[in-house]
């Protein structure tokens, strides 16, 4: 293998690292958007989690624990659109009820 075909292997290499950067860092703005509209809702997140298969090219989707004013826990699953900044919230179900001792804290 001579230093032009190492290089052009290593250049070509590079290019799912960068693709696969961009993804992840797309993952962590959408996340960051759902976080953005439970505050502006008055809610407290309690577990974000991404669902890899849940969304479509454009779209994130997440598996959202969150508490409301009430103390009522909320299981739901949102999607963000990389192109708009809403969050669209569906299947919202409360699944719980916080304690005094945990809002307390």
């Amino acid at each position: 293998m001579s230093n032009e075909d190492f290089t052009l292997l290593r250049n070509f290499s590079i290019i799912p690292c960068i693709i696969g950067l961009q993804v992840f860092l797309w993952v962590i703005l959408c996340r960051e958007w759902v976080k953005r509209d439970l505050r502006e809702r008055m809610c407290r997140f309690i577990r974000i989690r991404w669902r890899p298969f849940g969304g479509s090219r454009v779209s994130c989707s997440f598996k959202v624990d969150y508490s409301d004013l009430s103390g009522q826990i909320h299981r739901a699953i949102c999607r963000t659109y990389w192109h708009r900044r809403s969050v669209t919230w569906r299947d919202d179900r409360i699944i719980g009820y916080s304690s005094q001792n945990d809002s307390a804290s």
